[in-house]
């Protein structure tokens, strides 16, 4: 085989080829249907109906005008927002006070500690539906927002935890010993000096729990009733009985949820890099 059929890397010109075009597979595989819902979202029913092509006939807004109008969507991604970013905030709070001490501390059953909280991570959610449905009616948070949202710390904080421990132990203890040195207690170094140095970790979780609970279903369709109480992602599940197959309306909505998340993390996203590269190193 000659140089010219190598790449830079040494590799056959021939396989560099066939990587990148599987890669290029999947990605559009990924991305078409996404691709496909935001051109129907513009579509008449009409249209979407007969399937005549990808791309619009006449581009048109009605579909996003009918999902901010008719269904009230404005209404429910605010209560999105305000679960999502009050599970985020509990999470990062628990998290960062539980994951601190396990780091830094030596004690009698800290590995059993850090184990329980990654066998939380192969717990799959849909055998935690009854018990912490169950939980929630005992403690009379059902149907409350309160309610979701400490349901929601609980399922997504095995895995903050894990990525705020791993944070903590790539912090250097020389700065910790010498403020040590200086008389400050455990309290004052956490809060004045772990803390503003933890501030990608900080960002990754918070980002990351926001994200889960924004695309979050199920739990939100169960402990939730109430309509003025639903979140985005339900409130999507009612347009097409309400409004009798409006499917450009529906396609619109679940278009502006999606978007949310997409516009967090590509504005976020060297945060949520730095934070997890920071904490893979003792992680």
């Amino acid at each position: 085989m000659s140089d010219h059929d190598r790449t830079a890397w040494g590799r056959p010109l021939w396989l560099t080829i066939t990587y990148y075009a599987i890669i290029a597979w999947f990605c559009f595989a990924m991305l078409f249907p996404i691709l496909w819902l935001v051109l129907a979202a513009f579509k008449t029913n009409a249209e979407i109906l007969s399937a005549s092509g990808y791309f619009p006939r006449q581009w048109n807004l009605d579909g996003f005008e009918d999902a901010l109008t008719e269904i009230g969507l404005l209404r429910y991604l605010a209560n999105s927002f305000l679960v999502s970013a009050g599970a985020a905030s509990l999470v990062v709070v628990v998290s960062a006070m539980a994951a601190y001490p396990v780091a830094r501390f030596e004690f009698r059953g800290r590995n059993i500690v850090v184990t329980v909280f990654a066998l939380g991570l192969v717990m799959p959610f849909s055998a935690l539906i009854v018990p912490e449905t169950l939980i929630i009616r005992t403690l009379g948070l059902y149907d409350t927002r309160i309610g979701l949202m400490l349901l929601y710390a609980g399922l997504f904080l095995p895995i903050s935890f894990l990525v705020m421990r791993a944070f903590f132990l790539s912090l250097p203890l020389s700065i910790e010993e010498a403020a040590i040195m200086d008389g400050a207690s455990y309290w004052q170094i956490f809060t004045r000096i772990v803390l503003p140095l933890s501030g990608p970790g900080i960002s990754t979780v918070a980002i990351m729990i926001f994200v889960f609970t924004w695309n979050e279903f199920l739990f939100a369709t169960l402990v939730l009733s109430s309509e003025d109480k639903r979140t985005a992602q339900v409130a999507i599940r009612f347009f097409q009985s309400q409004f009798d197959f409006n499917l450009p309306g529906m396609f619109a909505a679940i278009t502006i949820v999606m978007l949310v998340p997409i516009m967090v993390f590509i504005v976020l996203q060297e945060r949520v890099v730095r934070g997890l590269t920071a904490g893979a190193v003792k992680g």
